[in-house]
């Protein structure tokens, strides 16, 4: 049995050759679905911990400029590395004329929800509470941020957290520290991309030393240290 954890949008349209921009086009809408899938997983997969046969993940992939023939097995749900996956047609002329970013969620939420009707005749999948999670995002503003790691030095009563946010364009990195449960620090220590793979490798933990709290990514490559002396009272 597997776990199921992920949910992930793609974007694929055919070209007869390479193009940069296309890719970079791909790219970006997948980067704005990231704000939401992450929301899902955080908030009501990690929770369920849904049980299910053969997949660890959910992934819609929207299709452009592909032949009848290809597209052949359009809106029938299928099992492909340990994903459940589903192809769509895309309707690019539509999300080329979106303006603002609420048109562009609801344009990603009646996709999903299109799509999770089509995999749940062949899988069960936990599509309610995936789609009840969308809503409470939708109620908080599409705010999602939440405090993702911590350190404590009992000694000096110091606490330091990293706490994280993610937009529909961005995802920010905030360091926040207390002395005495006093905020002493408060600030944000990197930007990147919402693509998880720009961020989660460069803040693998938190250390708490005589001179310094520093935040470490992969490899203890240090992505911000804070000298302590500047802020301890």
């Amino acid at each position: 049995m597997k776990i199921l954890k992920t949910i992930e949008f793609q974007l694929q349209i055919f070209s007869k050759v390479s193009d940069k921009k296309l890719t970079r086009y791909c790219y970006n809408f997948l980067l704005q679905t990231k704000h939401i899938c992450n929301y899902i997983e955080r908030i009501c997969l990690k929770k369920l911990q849904c049980k299910t046969e053969k997949a660890n993940g959910i992934v819609i992939t929207f299709f452009y400029g592909y032949s009848d023939e290809q597209m052949s097995d359009c809106d029938i749900p299928y099992l492909v590395n340990n994903n459940i996956a589903i192809n769509m047609l895309f309707d690019k002329k539509r999300y080329d004329k979106l303006k603002t970013d609420d048109e562009l969620r609801e344009f990603i939420y009646e996709y999903m929800v299109d799509a999770f009707k089509k995999i749940e005749i062949e899988f069960d999948i936990p599509s309610v509470e995936m789609l009840n999670s969308y809503d409470e995002l939708k109620e908080k503003n599409f705010v999602n941020e939440w405090l993702w790691k911590r350190k404590t030095d009992r000694t000096r009563k110091l606490l330091a957290e990293i706490h994280c946010a993610i937009t529909i364009d961005r995802c920010i990195l905030i360091l926040k520290v207390f002395q005495n449960k006093t905020e002493i620090y408060n600030n944000i220590i990197l930007e990147t991309t919402p693509d998880e793979y720009s961020y989660v490798h460069k803040v693998k933990k938190i250390s708490i030393e005589e001179q310094f709290i520093k935040v470490l990514g992969t490899g203890d490559k240090i992505t911000f240290s804070l000298p302590l002396d500047d802020y301890l009272c």
